[in-house]
């Protein structure tokens, strides 16, 4: 066969290879991000859900309690109803696994007695005998609160459990395609090199009557191929340039927000030790009201957290996440002079755990360090200094 013709099959099944594979690979990243957003969901109904339940127990207890108006309260709790039993619906509906759904089936089954115990609760109040009233809600309405709260975390853990198995099973078959493709690649790269080895090698027909025509030649070898860029590494790139030509501190608010979304953080915080580098002070932020910020305050080098352990230490301190909660991720902000602050985001998902997002996060660290540490910009200097006013972290954070 013509080894020309061999070569141009070998590259068009290279490109139908790496089509696939793409195709594949984008088709599991959107159910990865899928799974992904359906446990951020949960967590957010299990959390509303668990504190609807509490709400109706505390209102229980106003019926017996002295000075309290029963009516409200107990019109207060009616209001309550229909509202938990929409979000016992909505996250049962999104429950999958078949041992968080037995596991909700008994905090079904306790909401349907604490409304039952509800009923009679008014009427004995109504009736006058608040005493027995108050028996019956602190003691059995206490137990079927305690078991429809405990139950409801049972079945978000497991739906959880079975979520991330389901997302660690896409992820080795994104793998497993990632493999295959680059080692249908090898093969078909040694194939290429090899017919063009022969046609080298083979001999020039003599032809005596008529002058040879050169035939076309592919002399110059295909490019390698490159080591592939992921999209969060380009943006990164990006915007470490944006943050390099910062001329003023108002462009801050925006730079941290795309920063944020890098990450897949909800929020970053930017402090700064004083002078005398014994506390830090929240410089600049993301994602946080103003009175959030003004409730953390400042933390000493000294404190019992992962911020002052980052500055003690110079290194990346993480606090890890739980299913209602995020985690957490400090890295320090190091200059020639040491280290002259920390930059704290609030990871979702885990994603605190992550090397790509920490070794992100410390190129955002040490860009911003170097505006930290510059005094030649004064206003980008105001915003990173200790003793001014608020005004550029109250931009910050309503960015």
């Amino acid at each position: 066969m013509n080894p020309r013709l061999i070569r141009v099959a070998i590259v068009a099944i290279g490109i139908l290879v790496v089509s696939s594979a793409s195709y594949f690979l984008n088709d599991l990243n959107t159910q990865i991000n899928t799974q992904r957003y359906a446990m951020d969901n949960l967590r957010e109904q299990a959390a509303g859900l668990s504190a609807t339940i509490a709400s109706i127990h505390a209102g229980q207890f106003a019926y017996v309690a002295r000075g309290q108006n029963e009516g409200f309260w107990m019109s207060h709790v009616a209001g309550l109803k229909p509202v938990v039993e929409k979000q016992a619906a909505d996250f049962a509906a999104s429950l999958t696994s078949p041992a968080a759904q037995n596991a909700f089936e008994t905090t079904t089954a306790a909401l349907e007695n604490l409304k039952t115990l509800d009923s009679r609760a008014k009427e004995f109040v109504q009736g006058g005998t608040s005493l027995l009233a108050g028996d019956m809600i602190f003691s059995d309405g206490l137990e079927q609160t305690t078991t429809a709260s405990t139950q409801l975390m049972t079945a978000l853990n497991e739906e959880l459990r079975a979520r991330h198995g389901t997302t660690a099973g896409l992820l080795s078959r994104q793998v497993a395609i990632a493999g295959v493709a680059a080692g249908t690649m090898i093969v078909l790269l040694i194939a290429l090199v090899v017919s063009s080895s022969v046609q080298a090698q083979a001999p020039e027909p003599e032809v005596a009557a008529v002058p040879p025509i050169d035939p076309v030649r592919f002399e110059t070898p295909l490019p390698r191929a490159k080591p592939a860029v992921t999209p969060k590494l380009i943006t990164t790139a990006h915007l470490c340039g944006e943050l390099a030509r910062v001329a003023d501190s108002s462009e801050l608010p925006t730079l941290l927000m795309r920063a944020s979304k890098v990450l897949d953080a909800s929020g970053i915080i930017v402090w700064v030790a004083e002078p005398a580098r014994n506390c830090l002070r929240p410089a600049i932020s993301h994602g946080y009201e103003d009175k959030v910020i003004s409730r953390m305050g400042n933390i000493h080098r000294d404190a019992n957290n992962a911020a002052a352990a980052a500055y003690r230490s110079a290194e990346i301190r993480t606090v890890a996440g739980d299913a209602i909660t995020n985690g957490a991720l400090v890295v320090p902000l190091m200059t020639s002079d040491g280290c002259v602050g920390v930059l704290s985001a609030e990871m979702k998902g885990g994603g605190e755990k992550d090397e790509s997002s920490q070794a992100l996060a410390t190129i955002f660290a040490a860009q911003l360090a170097m505006l930290v540490s510059t005094p030649s910009n004064p206003g980008v200097s105001a915003a990173f200094s200790v003793h001014s006013e608020p005004a550029p972290l109250k931009a910050a954070a309503q960015g």
